[in-house]
């Protein structure tokens, strides 16, 4: 039988939160909820920074045999608009988000071509339910120059291998 697996979102806690169907927005608080509250503004000189969010694979339903090749990556268009940004880095384990510069690598650079690999520190294959792979940290940045108003949507892909 088939695997579920599920994008699980971790804010205040390394709880997730189903994403998989779902959106996932930046804000300047340190919560999963997708609503209009807690906007980023833009500011008036440098940057402002989201509070971070972590995303991992989440197997509610096991494989027949395993998972493996846990990846991660984008369209490789960043249609925000000039100014705002998603950077990235990768964990082993859920530490407290933050909402200063975590000095990560531009999301957009990572595509199907060249995405980053999801089990790298926590590695495959993956035989059972719960938390599998790496947590990403994403986290968008707000620069002065960036124009007001609302910001397109932008797809992440969680792909992966199943045998």
């Amino acid at each position: 039988m088939a695997a579920t697996v599920q994008i699980h979102e971790m804010s205040a806690t390394a709880t997730g939160t189903d994403k998989t169907a779902g959106n996932i927005r930046f804000k300047a608080a340190d919560n999963a909820t997708a609503d209009a509250n807690d906007r980023l503004q833009i500011p008036a000189a440098a940057s402002i920074y989201s509070y971070t969010k972590y995303l991992r694979a989440y197997v509610s339903s096991a494989p027949s045999v395993d998972i493996s090749n846990l990846r991660c990556y984008s369209d490789g268009s960043n249609d925000y608009g000039v100014g705002i940004g998603i950077q990235y880095d990768l964990a082993g384990t859920f530490s407290a988000n933050i909402n200063t510069d975590i000095g990560g690598t531009d999301f957009f650079t990572k595509t199907a071509g060249s995405p980053i690999d999801m089990d790298a520190i926590n590695t495959g294959p993956f035989t059972s339910t719960g938390y599998k792979g790496d947590l990403i940290r994403l986290q968008m940045s707000v620069a002065s120059t960036a124009s007001p108003g609302l910001t397109s949507n932008e797809a992440i892909t969680l792909a992966y291998d199943e045998t």
